[in-house]
C-alpha cells in the first residue's frame, strides 16, 4: 500500500511538471493571438477614419457597414473586421486615385503611413504567433505529452493563414485544461484519501490483534506457574515417603 501511495504521488508530480510546460506554451500562443487581434482592431479603426474622410468625396455607400469588433480575443469577429477593413481601404485608395485632393489630404496621408506600420506589425505578429503555435503543437504531439494532452484539454493550435483571395484566416484557440485538471486532481486526491484511510484501518486492526494476543499470554502465565508449584510440591512429598520406607 505504501508503494502504491508513493507511485501515486510520483505520477502526480510528473503530471504537474508536464502540465505546467504545456500550459506555458499554450498561454504563449494565446498571448500572440491576442496581439494579432489587437493590431487588427487598430487597422479596423484606421480604416473607419479613412472611410469618414473619404465619404465626402463620393461613393460613400461603399465605405460603410463595418463589422464591430466585440473584443480582442474574439477571433471570429476579428476575421470579419479584417475582411471589412481590407475592403474599405481598397475602396478608399481607388477613390483617392480619382480625387487628387483626397490623396493630398494631410490626415489621409498620416493615416496611410500608420496603416503601413500596422500592416508590418501584423506580419511580424503573425509570424510570431505561428512560431509559438508550432512549438506548442510539436511539444503537444511528442512523448510523453501525446498520451494525456487531449485528455487534459490541450487542443491543437491553429495557424494564422491567408487564403487564395488574400483574406486572413484567424481561428480561435482555447484550451479546457484548467477545468479538466481540477477534476483529475480531485479524483486522484479522493483515491489517495480512500487508500490512506484503508491502510490506516488495517494498521489499527493489526495493532489491536497484537495487543489482544499479548493480553492473552499474560493471563495464561499465572496458571502455568501454579501448576508448576503443585508439581514441585508433589515431587517433594514423594521423596519424603521413599525416605520413610
Amino acid at each position: 500500500m505504501t508503494l502504491f501511495l508513493i507511485l501515486l504521488i510520483a505520477i502526480a508530480v510528473w503530471l504537474f511538471i508536464s502540465y505546467n510546460k504545456l500550459r506555458a506554451l499554450a498561454e504563449n500562443v494565446k498571448r500572440r493571438q491576442a496581439n494579432i487581434a489587437a493590431t487588427v482592431k487598430k487597422r479596423h479603426d484606421i480604416a473607419q477614419r479613412l472611410s469618414d474622410i473619404a465619404a465626402s468625396y463620393g461613393d460613400h455607400e461603399k465605405l460603410t457597414h463595418f463589422t464591430v469588433v466585440e473584443g480582442e480575443q474574439n477571433m471570429h469577429e476579428a476575421s470579419a473586421a479584417a475582411a471589412d477593413a481590407a475592403r474599405v481601404i481598397g475602396n478608399v485608395q481607388m477613390l483617392a486615385n480619382r480625387f487628387p485632393e483626397l490623396k493630398a489630404n494631410a490626415t489621409y496621408q498620416q493615416l496611410m503611413v500608420q496603416l503601413d506600420e500596422i500592416e508590418s506589425t501584423i506580419l511580424e505578429r503573425r509570424e510570431a504567433y505561428n512560431e509559438a503555435a508550432q512549438n506548442y503543437n510539436a511539444t503537444r504531439g511528442s512523448l510523453p505529452h501525446l498520451f494525456y494532452a487531449d485528455a487534459l484539454g490541450f487542443t491543437e493550435a491553429p495557424y494564422f493563414a491567408v487564403d487564395d483571395g488574400g483574406a486572413e484566416q484567424m481561428a480561435s484557440f482555447r484550451t479546457d485544461d484548467g477545468k479538466i485538471l481540477r477534476e483529475t486532481m480531485g479524483r486522484m486526491a479522493n483515491l489517495a484519501t480512500t487508500h490512506a484511510q484503508s491502510a490506516a484501518e488495517r494498521i489499527k486492526a493489526t495493532n489491536d490483534q497484537l495487543r489482544n494476543g499479548e493480553a492473552g499470554s499474560g493471563e495464561a502465565a499465572p496458571d502455568g506457574g501454579s501448576a508448576a508449584g503443585h508439581s514441585s510440591e508433589g515431587s517433594e512429598a514423594d521423596k519424603a515417603d521413599k525416605s520413610a520406607s
